[in-house]
């Protein structure tokens, strides 16, 4: 019975703290019109740590609060998708944090813990 309700309150939480991935070709017209930043994420399968990203730190209700408040969140699949020559990627997930007009404002290497990555998008809301 315990296992029951722990796999339904995992399945609750996921529903409401879900990250909404935009379209790479999408993400600029929409920051623009939302005056938000635009967050691309590059991962690849089998990533652990990008895997750490999407079901630990993204399933954080307050990181999915401010992601959903101030950014347009865009995955790319380093070895399946086109990635802007301006976007490098040495390991993988690493992410940009670029504003409309396709600045790049801030870069991370690798995933972080949940602290620190709401620190981070503090920061760069800023």
């Amino acid at each position: 019975m315990k296992k029951i309700v722990i796999v339904l309150l995992l399945l609750a939480s996921s529903v409401f703290a879900e990250v909404e991935w935009d379209d790479m070709f999408d993400a600029y017209d929409d920051a623009k019109a939302s005056n938000k930043i635009v967050m691309v994420m590059l991962s690849r399968e089998g990533c652990p740590g990008c895997e750490y990203m999407k079901s630990v730190v993204f399933e954080d209700k307050q990181v999915n609060k401010l992601l959903k408040e101030g950014f347009i969140a865009v995955e790319l699949d380093v070895q399946q998708d086109f990635v802007p020559q301006n976007l490098e990627c040495f390991a993988t997930p690493t992410f940009y944090f670029l504003d409309a007009d396709e600045k790049i404002l801030k870069h991370i290497n690798g995933g972080e813990q949940i602290k620190k990555f709401i620190k981070s998008l503090e920061v760069v809301k800023e």
